[in-house]
């Protein structure tokens, strides 16, 4: 059986996925359905009797596996949910929020099982890694408006969270003196990059060498990701293989031996993954060099598909929800394509001799067209030039974290530290504003909002790769991927052509206030009525999942100096124009004053400002927000704290679920 370690891995992962597929009772189902699948298929295909003996019984094992972690820790742990529990276990986070109060994260047991738990307490000299024993109030996490909490933390193994102040006490001594450092010595190499490097450049810096994204504008994020290399900001393979390649010509000299150089790689390799914060694409990755280290120890070859697999069960093994986390996807969709399907498809086109720039086009058009389907399910966009733009900008982005790894090699000393983060400022410039180009050509990014659009895609990339797989002619090849591209764009333009006209309204209330967000065809206004930017992140995600490609403007009734910065710092796709109905004290080019009942004219939409309340004008209707209620034509409707949807076309005001940022679904 070639492979064992792939084939493995890939069983236990599907096993892991359908034990939760709908619900996790039905476990036996799938269980009993993979061993007859596999009986029937080891009895009639004899040449892959193991194939369907192994897989079948790593898929039962996957859910078998699945199912008690559900059982016996999942469940037990939410059952604390509203009840207090002290946890006694060593800091792994904490970040001050002022006030004299931060928001401390505690790795320990609930119930007898492991799990981290996010805590308010007052302010102390709080230090990862630090003994402690907090005693507070704990809730589910759930999903809500801003941001689906639940299923991001679910596939970590967080389900916790701390609800009001909780008592927070040291207890003796550091669970991981070693690993403390390391944690301590990023922040300090982090806050070297952010001191020396340029205003706009300095939390991509970071974000590359540490994985620390706090200093990265979120607009600037939004960009990246648009543009198809978002990946280069979040540490990941390719920064550790940059990494490793450092390391090693530091070691080649000084060290002759070969198994004591792999030694000492695969040590500072997990320190890597312990300074840069521990992703799971960071994790994949170093199980897969580690294996390269251990092999080379042992004189014996590696292989890619192999290591993914065996990377795979230990990844879900330690945590068996991760297979839902989209990182956990994405990363070994982009690995496997990149260590498997790339390379062969180069060896059959006979490109092993060829020019360096052309093998690693090849490898980012294969890996840009694999990961197409899963940018498009999971993220809700596809960038069509996101090969291109990897081949041109990746390399300016590697020789800028080339020169950070050399500032933390040599301590962040400031002499060595400030000449060479210039250079990576500068290096970063043209990555920057070719990213700020490129997201304004709206047409090169295809968003999830039409399904026929999302389909095509999906479809047309995984031909091209099957395709390109089997045909031996690069011309071929390399004219289906052209096609391809072609059509993408062209399904681009007719989803932005079909929706014309469309006109649908969300409006995110609690109580007093509320956020609306008026979607017309593919651009955008948004009205903020008391709430003072707290729905910011639920706007932008309907921006990014209905397709906006233009935020005309938007309007604030009230502390326009705070309100309208937070929506320029966090909305994206970034307003044009900002009106206030609140007179504006500071000086902004960007934004204006609109007095009682005046108007503003945007196009076919006209918005006019009443007492307490905004009027829009639309294709003869007439739409009036309050922050409780609003008005579609001379109805009434009350929101009472419930944030809804309208739409023109079927002229119905539905309640939101959560995941209408999802699939646009309301009810």
């Amino acid at each position: 059986m070639v492979r064992k370690g792939f084939w493995c891995g890939l069983a236990f992962v599907s096993g892991l996925v359908l034990a939760n597929l709908f619900t996790v009772s039905l476990w036996w189902v799938f269980s009993v359905s993979a061993v007859i699948l596999a009986a029937v298929g080891a009895f009639a295909f004899t040449k892959l009797k193991r194939y369907f003996i192994v897989c079948g019984a790593f898929v039962v094992i996957g859910l078998c596996y699945s199912a008690c972690y559900t059982y016996f820790v999942y469940d037990d742990i939410i059952s604390a949910d509203k009840s207090s529990v002290t946890v006694s276990g060593y800091v792994s986070d904490y970040k001050y929020i002022g006030h004299g109060q931060g928001y401390l994260t505690v790795k320990g047991k609930v119930k007898g099982h492991s799990t981290e738990i996010s805590f308010l307490v007052n302010d102390d000299d709080y230090e990862y890694y630090d003994n402690v024993t907090v005693t507070g109030k704990v809730s589910r996490i759930k999903d809500n408006y801003n941001f689906q909490s639940e299923k991001y933390y679910f596939s970590q193994g967080v389900f916790l969270i701390g609800e009001g102040a909780a008592h927070a006490e040291f207890t003796n001594g550091n669970s991981h003196p070693l690993l403390r450092n390391i944690r301590k010595y990023s922040d300090s190499i982090f806050n070297t990059v952010i001191e020396f490097s340029g205003d706009e450049e300095k939390g991509f810096l970071a974000a590359m060498l540490c994985g620390d994204k706090s200093e990265m504008e979120p607009t600037l994020k939004n960009m990246l990701y648009r543009c198809g290399i978002g990946h280069i900001f979040a540490v990941s393979g390719t920064h550790l293989v940059i990494f490793c390649t450092v390391l090693s010509k530091l070691l080649k000299k000084p060290i002759r031996s070969g198994r004591i150089r792999s030694i000492i790689m695969l040590i500072l390799t997990w320190a890597f993954v312990v300074f840069s914060g521990m992703s799971v694409s960071v994790m994949r990755s170093a199980i897969m060099m580690s294996i390269v280290f251990a092999s080379q120890l042992t004189s014996r070859r590696s292989d890619s598909a192999n290591s993914l697999g065996i990377a795979a069960i230990l990844l879900c093994i330690a945590q068996p929800y991760c297979v839902y986390s989209a990182s956990f996807i994405m990363s070994f969709t982009a690995a496997f394509s990149a260590g498997v399907i790339a390379p062969y498809i180069i060896r059959r086109y006979g490109l092993d001799s060829s020019p360096k720039a052309v093998r690693m086009f090849v490898y980012s058009a294969v890996v840009s067209l694999c990961i197409a389907p899963v940018s498009l399910l999971m993220f809700g966009g596809y960038s069509v030039i996101s090969a291109l733009l990897n081949v041109l900008l990746i390399p300016f982005c590697t020789a800028a974290l080339f020169l950070c790894i050399i500032v933390a090699f040599t301590g962040g000393a400031v002499f060595i530290a400030k000449p060479l983060l210039f250079a990576a400022t500068w290096l970063i410039k043209p990555v920057i504003f070719a990213v700020k180009t490129v997201s304004e050509l709206s047409l090169l990014y295809i968003t999830a909002n039409a399904f026929w659009a999302a389909l095509t895609v999906i479809l047309v990339s995984i031909g091209i790769v099957i395709y390109a797989s089997v045909i031996r002619k690069w011309r071929f090849g390399a004219a289906a991927a052209a096609l391809g591209s072609a059509c993408c764009l062209l399904c681009s333009l007719i989803s932005t052509l079909t929706a014309y006209g469309r006109c649908e309204m969300y409006i995110f209330a609690n109580k007093n206030s509320c956020t609306a967000v008026l979607c017309e065809s593919d651009n955008a206004i948004v009205f903020d009525i008391g709430s003072n930017g707290k729905f910011i992140s639920a706007a932008e995600r309907v921006l990014d999942k209905q397709g906006i490609r233009s935020t005309d403007a938007v309007f604030v009734d009230r502390e326009p100096y705070y309100t309208i910065g937070r929506y320029k710092n966090l909305l994206y796709p970034k307003p044009d124009v900002y009106f206030s109905a609140s007179e504006i004290v500071i000086d902004d080019p960007d934004a204006y004053y609109l007095t009682n009942k005046s108007s503003a004219d945007l196009g076919d939409i006209k918005v006019t400002r009443l007492e307490n309340s905004f009027e829009i004008s639309y294709n003869d209707n007439r739409y009036e927000l309050y922050p409780d209620f609003f008005y579609i034509n001379d109805e009434k409707y009350d929101t009472d704290g419930v944030s809804v949807m309208f739409s023109s076309d079927e002229n119905i005001v539905r309640r939101l679920d959560y995941e209408l940022t999802v699939a646009g679904i309301a009810w």
